[in-house]
Formats: C-alpha cells, sequence, structure tokens
C-alpha cells in the first residue's frame, strides 16, 4: 500500500507547471527568500509574493495553511484567509494559532499572481479525492 501524499501544482505564475510533493509530515514555507522551503523567483513578476508569504503544514492526508502577515494576503479558492496579525516569526508559531486554515483536495491557493492547486492522494494510490479534517490520525 502507498502512503498518502499532498501535490501542490503551479497551475499559474512564474513556476507555471512544477510539481512539489510531499509524503512526509513538513513545514513548508512559501515566499521568495533563500531559506523557503518553496522559493519563488526574485523578479518582478513574483514582487507581489512576500519574503516568507505562508506556511504549509503538512502531515499528508492533511495539510493547512497560515498566511506569515503578507503585504498582498494569501487566498484559497478567491477568499482571502485572516492573517497573522501579530507578525509571528515563522520559527515560532504554533500549529493551534487561529489563523489556520484547512486546505483539501482541488483547493486552490493564491499568492500574487502565483497559483497552487492542491492534490490528495489517498493512501492506496488511487486518484480519488480524500479528506481528512487535522487531527484525524
Amino acid at each position: 500500500m502507498h502512503p498518502a501524499k499532498i501535490v501542490l501544482t503551479v497551475t499559474q505564475g512564474a513556476l507555471h507547471g512544477k510539481e512539489f510533493i510531499f509524503k512526509d509530515p513538513a513545514l513548508c514555507t512559501i515566499g521568495r527568500a533563500d531559506d523557503c522551503e518553496i522559493q519563488m523567483p526574485g523578479d518582478l513578476a513574483s514582487a507581489d509574493i512576500s519574503r516568507h508569504h505562508c506556511l504549509l503544514e503538512i502531515d499528508p492526508p492533511a495539510i493547512r495553511v497560515r498566511d506569515l502577515g503578507s503585504k498582498n494576503g494569501t487566498f484559497v479558492n478567491g477568499k482571502r484567509i485572516e492573517q497573522n496579525q501579530n507578525h509571528t516569526p515563522r520559527w515560532e508559531t504554533t500549529p493551534d494559532v487561529s489563523e489556520d486554515q484547512e486546505l483539501k483536495d482541488g483547493d486552490e491557493l493564491r499568492l500574487g499572481h502565483t497559483l497552487f492547486r492542491v492534490g490528495i492522494v489517498p493512501p492506496d494510490g488511487s486518484e480519488a479525492p480524500m479528506y481528512f479534517p487535522m487531527g484525524f490520525m
């Protein structure tokens, strides 16, 4: 049996067509800074993405997103998520902060002009959508 995995596919933006696959639990920062796990280009097309834009908490098949006080916001399915108003550094954030938002299979995550599609592949390896709330496991 294959383990569950999270697949983030860039469907619009500078990294169009790139996939990021997560099979194990991870904290993943998206932004323009060198220390981001998903590093966006430092070009003009990505200027609307903050250095440390958002944080993904990944524990397949679950995934959550938290905005890290970005200037232009983080959007899920076209709706802006609550920002981390305290501008808490990413290394001091905790998983139970109310700004976290669960993501499910097929959701779209937008940072500036970059759009990611969330794919959740169930443990059996089939492509059927699967959704488990955080804390399920």
